[in-house]
């Protein structure tokens, strides 16, 4: 006999499930149909919860942006601690993480992005924005200290989690092309590069 599912449980369980259909068939071609399937109700009872796949969208956004919450209050004791390499490092294993163990997300970011769907920028803005601004004004404030060179503090934040998602991204769809290497120490090393860059001393700075 099955258990019957609170509206919650429900509301959790269609997002979850989407998430997983979208991410494997991008929005449009991802159908109502299949997601009831998928869940073992009927349509109807689907629209009860999210009237439209758009609604289901924004659901999934919200989902994702939870998500990308918690990764930026992670980091931010990180950032208070006033250590570089540690901030850093931690930065690269959240994002190697992130890649690791939600590979549906980047398949999400691609699809609704090719498909020029409306929500696209939504969808970017509301996942990664809060996350390169901590980055941002770390670099700004290290700056600003006279610990860091005066770099460009944009396109130095945009280039280091550039490099740090590239290696996740090309572990993500290319395994084994790499060398294996344990998330921390792509990320420690990664810490490292960057800031024998941007250290005022041309070498690693310790906080």
């Amino acid at each position: 006999m099955k258990t019957r599912m609170r509206g919650e449980e429900r509301h959790a369980a269609i997002v979850r499930t989407a998430i997983h259909l979208f991410a494997e068939k991008g929005f449009r071609g991802a159908t109502t149909r299949e997601l009831a399937s998928a869940l073992g109700v009927t349509e109807p009872v689907l629209y009860q919860h999210f009237q439209t796949k758009r609604d289901l969208y924004r659901a999934i956004i919200e989902d994702k942006a939870r998500q990308a919450s918690q990764r930026v209050h992670t980091l931010q004791r990180y950032a208070e601690a006033g250590d570089d390499r540690l901030f850093f490092t931690r930065l690269g294993e959240l994002i190697l993480e992130r890649y690791e163990k939600d590979p549906g997300m980047t398949r999400l970011l691609l699809f609704i992005s090719l498909e020029g769907h409306e929500l696209a920028g939504n969808f970017f803005e509301r996942v990664f924005t809060d996350f390169y601004r901590l980055v941002l004004d770390y670099i700004r404030r290290r700056i600003r200290a006279g610990a860091f060179r005066r770099v460009d503090p944009e396109i130095a934040a945009r280039g280091l989690i550039g490099m740090i998602a590239y290696h996740g991204l090309v572990e993500q769809l290319f395994p084994g092309y790499f060398k294996k290497r344990s998330r921390q120490r792509v990320a420690r090393e990664m810490a490292d590069v960057f800031l024998g860059g941007v250290s005022a001393k041309g070498v690693s700075a310790a906080g």
